[in-house]
């Protein structure tokens, strides 16, 4: 009897442990799960995208990176096509994910190498005469002409053509619109003329005579115009045609 109640001891401890063991292994599992996802969590929400501060002056790459809680780091120059202080190189570079406060190396141009010229075309020319400025180039002579297909004040062409490689100072010669070649005219009175004489004025100044309307008016003779559209003083197109209202004299 005492040998099988030992039996039955000795069984019930063995449960007891392996129980304990087993439920410590899952307590531990729990914790070090726990543990793990709490430090990606943490991490992934103390890591920041680098971004791309290429093409930009080194004052102004400091201060993006800053604002993405990145430190700017220079390190040295290299011949570029950019201006003399803009970033050539970043490391690491733009769209990685890295953790808040590291550092951004940036290598800034030294100025000495060739500058590839940008294309200028159908940009307004004052944008255009600051992009030759700010890569180191040099606003060279304009002319206007008229084009009716780029827009008045764009350009039109340019010399040296886009994406040669020229010289740091190169003079950059710009061909600017004028816009369309119609002839416009600042619309003359015809009001008090009879429709003869207006019809003849019109085409001398490259108009014509459209609708025409009657209307009563005491103080006008009948035939003669009282009113004009387009009025007087207003822009016109030559080849466009004026309507004008007449008396239809005393009722």
């Amino acid at each position: 009897m005492e040998l099988g109640t030992e039996e039955k001891t000795s069984g019930k401890k063995k449960a007891l442990k392996w129980t304990a063991i087993s439920i410590g292994i899952i307590v531990g599992v729990y914790l070090l799960t726990v543990l793990i996802g709490g430090r990606i969590i943490m991490r992934r929400g103390d890591e920041v995208v680098v971004p791309d501060v290429v093409g930009l002056t080194y004052e102004e790459a400091e201060a993006i990176l800053k604002q993405a809680y990145l430190t700017a780091v220079k390190g040295g120059e290299e011949e570029s096509s950019y201006p003399p202080g803009f970033v050539v190189k970043q490391s690491p570079e733009a769209g990685m994910n890295v953790r808040k406060g590291r550092k951004i190396t940036l290598r800034v141009s030294s100025g000495t190498g060739d500058i590839h010229v940008p294309n200028l075309v159908e940009l307004p020319l004052r944008q255009a005469e600051m992009i030759i400025k700010r890569i180191g180039l040099t606003v060279g002579e304009i002319q206007e002409v008229h084009n009716d297909e780029v827009e008045a004040g764009a350009i039109i062409a340019q010399t040296p053509e886009p994406h040669l490689k020229v010289k740091r100072g190169t003079r950059v010669d710009l061909l600017v619109s004028l816009g369309s070649e119609e002839a416009f005219i600042i619309m003359p009175s015809i009001v008090g003329l009879d429709l003869q004489s207006a019809s003849k004025a019109l085409d001398e100044w490259g108009l014509r005579l459209g609708d025409i309307t009657e209307e009563f008016n005491p103080n006008i003779p009948k035939g003669r115009i009282i009113r004009q559209t387009p009025p007087v003083g207003e822009q016109v197109k030559k080849g466009d045609q004026v309507n004008v209202v007449v008396s239809s004299g005393v009722q």
